[in-house]
C-alpha cells in the first residue's frame, strides 16, 4: 500500500459498501478507474464522499448474476479494498473515481436497511507465509525480462515496485500488471500465502515470457 494511503478503520470495515462487478477483482497496489451512471451506485459515492467510508469493496459476481442483477445476485465472499483516491462529478449526475486496492477483505453482507447499494461487514484479510528466496527472485527475473521486452515498444511502462516493497505487495503489483484473466485475478485475490501467490503468479508470467520468445524474429543462423 502506498505509504500516504492510510489504513482501514474499524468503522469503515462495520459498514464496507460493495460494488459488485462481473469480470473484475481489484488486487492491493492496483488502480482501478469506474464510471458510476446506475442510480444506486451513483448514491453510493455520494454518501461515500460526503460522510464515508471512502473506501469500496469490488466484489467479483458468482456466475448466473445476469439473471438477477438489478437484486442481489452472489458475490465471492473475499473480495479487493481499495481507497477512492480520485473523483470528479459529471454535470448529468455520474460519478468517474479512481480507487487504488489497499488489501483484502471477507465480506458478510448487511440487510438492506433501506439503501439501494450493498454493504459488508467485513474482516481484513492478511497475509502469511513467505516465498523462499529464489521463488522470489525467480519472479523478479521472469517479469523484469517481460518488463524489458514491453519497454521496446512502450518505453514508460514499469514493473511499479519499489526496493523496500515486501513479497506480498512486489507479487500483488506484477500480478496487476500482467495478469488480465479474471479468474486467476480472482484467485490471486483469494489467496492469502504469498508464496502460493508468487507460485502462481510466476507461471502466469512465464507463460507471458515462452509466448514472448515463441513470437520473437528468429535471428539467422550462418554455418561456415
Amino acid at each position: 500500500m502506498a505509504k500516504w494511503l492510510r489504513e482501514l478503520e474499524q468503522w469503515e470495515l462495520d459498514e464496507l459498501p460493495v460494488f459488485p462487478l462481473p469480470q473484475t477483482a481489484l488486487l492491493p497496489g492496483a488502480k482501478l478507474p469506474l464510471h458510476l451512471f446506475e442510480p444506486r451506485y451513483r448514491l453510493m459515492i455520494e454518501d461515500c464522499i460526503d460522510r464515508g467510508p471512502t473506501a469500496i469493496a469490488v466484489a467479483m459476481l458468482k456466475p448466473g448474476w445476469e439473471l438477477q442483477y438489478e437484486a442481489r445476485p452472489p458475490v465471492r465472499r473475499v473480495a479487493g479494498v481499495g481507497r477512492i483516491v480520485a473523483h470528479h462529478a459529471l454535470e448529468d449526475g455520474t460519478h468517474d473515481i479512481v480507487l487504488e486496492g489497499i488489501g483484502r477483505v471477507e465480506l458478510r453482507e448487511l440487510p438492506v436497511d433501506g439503501l439501494p447499494y450493498r454493504r459488508a461487514r467485513s474482516k481484513l484479510l492478511r497475509d502469511h507465509g513467505e516465498p523462499t528466496a529464489s521463488e522470489f527472485a525467480g519472479l523478479i527475473a521472469c517479469a523484469s525480462t517481460v518488463a524489458i521486452s514491453i519497454q521496446r515498444t512502450h518505453p514508460d511502462f514499469s514493473l511499479g515496485v519499489l526496493p523496500d516493497d515486501g513479497p506480498g505487495r512486489v507479487v500483488d503489483v506484477i500480478a496487476d500488471r500482467f495478469i488480465a484473466d479474471p479468474v486467476l485475478r480472482q484467485r490471486l485475490v483469494e489467496t492469502l500465502d504469498v508464496g502460493e501467490r508468487v507460485e502462481l503468479v510466476t507461471e502466469a508470467v512465464g507463460g507471458l515470457l515462452a509466448v514472448s520468445f515463441a513470437s520473437a524474429p528468429q535471428r539467422r543462423q550462418w554455418v561456415d
